[in-house]
């Protein structure tokens, strides 16, 4: 299932507010994690179909999580090294 994500807005000032947690910005890949029946997709924000192309978290062994669920987010490298984010994203 996709469901189509929000995308980013411009604004004249920068948001503040201590009813939200800010988390810093990491560039990477954004993703939708689609899981239905056991089954794993991942897509673009465009809806297009890339399951294959990340095959360590497609779930193509057996599901993440024990319900049908859907998430958006971002995959992105990280050095181990220095447990940091990786300057050159995916």
């Amino acid at each position: 299932m996709f469901i189509e994500p929000m995308l980013l807005a411009t604004a004249k000032t920068p948001f503040s507010d201590l009813h939200y947690i800010f988390e810093p910005k990491i560039d990477g890949h954004r993703l939708i994690y689609s899981q239905q029946n056991g089954t794993v997709r991942l897509y673009t924000r465009n809806n297009n179909d890339c399951t294959r192309q990340y095959p360590e978290i497609n779930g193509s062994i057996n599901a993440l999580f024990p319900h049908d669920i859907v998430l958006d987010g971002e995959v992105a490298c990280v050095d181990p090294a220095k447990a940091s984010p990786n300057s050159n994203p995916l």
